[in-house]
């Protein structure tokens, strides 16, 4: 992705000062560092010195260049501005870069907490909870219900570690491959967006990668329902790509494209009377130009919120998880001592 985005800088500032876009391509392939991309472009200089147009010698890469990058330059071919399109692609896509860092920045924390918290717990349970048996074996005091639970839990953990662990692999590969099936990537999609504490963060991301998107294609030039249909394909939601399928169906019957915004539950009413004011004004991409820098900007809100929530939660969570624990090893023990003092 960072190659890429350099590559369209290059190639905007060189379009832009005169010089041909073969001369250019060459001149990126051979100062990149890295050979697979001096390659790559090497492969696409070589189709447009043969005549190929460089939008359909971009479209023979699909896993390197997107529809949204493909589309974008098919524009600036039929209107001559492809270095203008070239830095709006490359702007898009740092947007896109930024957005992704900040959403896994805000997620990085909890998961690596989660994961400590899970090591803590076996731990426990393996390796120390074993020591505290014998010590209480030799008291032969009756054992509270909260540590003879996590005693029946160690057993079981020791004795079938090796079914427990073969069991969690084929449940992870099991959910692995469920959810990049249609009906499981729908679902966890779903759950995203719904989540508590972090759904409305991700609700923000996926209107403002869509929204900016759709700007990037409307003030470049690309027609309407092209635009929705490579938005519908990069919102990164399966909940918001219909949305945008659903929307390019009533713009093709003849519906504004603000009209069907109003009744959506997750597109903020809002946003579409923002874009209802660019329609009736004809500053459609101005527009969605601000709302999507609106949106981005109340992203960066939203993921500050969510991780200063999310901290103090984890550690409640991870307290109440291993004091419970703690407090079920240490029961015994203060029950043994009040005998004595007896």
């Amino acid at each position: 992705r960072d190659e890429i985005i350099f590559f369209a800088t290059q190639l905007a500032v060189m379009v832009d000062t005169g010089v041909t876009l073969s001369e250019a391509l060459d001149a990126i392939a051979a100062s990149s560092e890295n050979p697979a991309m001096a390659r790559l472009v090497g492969e696409i200089s070589d189709a447009v010195k043969g005549g190929v147009e460089f939008s359909a010698a971009l479209e023979q890469h699909p896993r390197v260049f997107s529809n949204l990058f493909v589309s974008m330059m098919r524009a600036s071919e039929a209107t001559g501005t492809m270095g203008q399109m070239l830095q709006r692609v490359s702007e898009y896509m740092q947007q896109e870069r930024e957005t992704r860092k900040r959403i896994r920045g805000a997620l990085t924390y909890p998961v690596c907490m989660l994961v400590f918290c899970v090591l803590v717990v076996v731990g426990l349970l393996a390796f120390v909870l074993p020591r505290f048996e014998k010590i209480y074996a030799g008291k032969g005091a009756v054992l509270p219900a909260p540590t003879r639970v996590l005693l029946e839990i160690s057993h079981g953990l020791i004795a079938y570690w090796p079914v427990i662990v073969l069991g969690t692999a084929a449940g992870c590969v099991g959910l692995f491959l469920y959810l990049r099936s249609p009906g499981g990537r729908m679902m966890i999609d779903s759950l995203r967006i719904r989540f508590p504490v972090i759904g409305g963060m991700y609700r923000k991301a996926y209107l403002a990668r869509s929204l900016r998107t759709m700007a990037t294609m409307v003030s470049g030039g690309v027609s309407m329902l092209e635009g929705l249909d490579i938005t519908s394909h990069v919102a990164g939601n399966q909940c918001y790509a219909r949305i945008w399928s659903d929307l390019a169906d009533r713009v093709r019957e003849g519906s504004t494209l603000s009209e069907p915004l109003y009744s959506c539950p997750l597109v903020p009413r809002m946003v579409a009377q923002m874009i209802a004011a660019g329609e009736q004004t004809g500053q459609l991409g101005k527009v969605m130009n601000r709302v999507a820098r609106f949106c981005e900007e109340d992203l960066k809100v939203a993921v500050k919120t969510t991780t200063q929530m999310i901290e103090p939660l984890m550690i409640i969570v991870m307290g109440f998880i291993v004091g419970g624990i703690a407090i079920a090893l240490l029961l015994p023990v203060f029950r043994i001592s009040k005998i004595i003092a007896h």
